[in-house]
C-alpha cells in the first residue's frame, strides 16, 4: 500500500482549491492531486523516503 500525500498550506491555491473544498464537504480524505502547485515535488520527496517495515 502506498502512502498518500495530503494537501498542504504551502500550495498557492490551498485555500481556494475547489477539489479540496468539495472533498471536505463530502467527508472524503484531503488527498493532494495534480492541481496542487507542489504535487510533483511532494511526490518525488515521498518516493525518496525509505519505506519502514515493522
Amino acid at each position: 500500500m502506498s502512502e498518500k500525500i495530503t494537501c498542504c498550506e504551502k500550495c498557492k491555491i490551498y485555500w481556494t482549491c475547489e477539489t479540496k473544498w468539495y472533498r471536505s464537504e463530502m467527508s472524503e480524505e484531503n488527498i493532494c492531486c495534480t492541481i496542487c502547485n507542489f504535487y510533483n515535488e511532494c511526490l518525488k520527496n515521498m518516493q525518496k523516503k525509505p519505506s519502514v517495515n515493522p
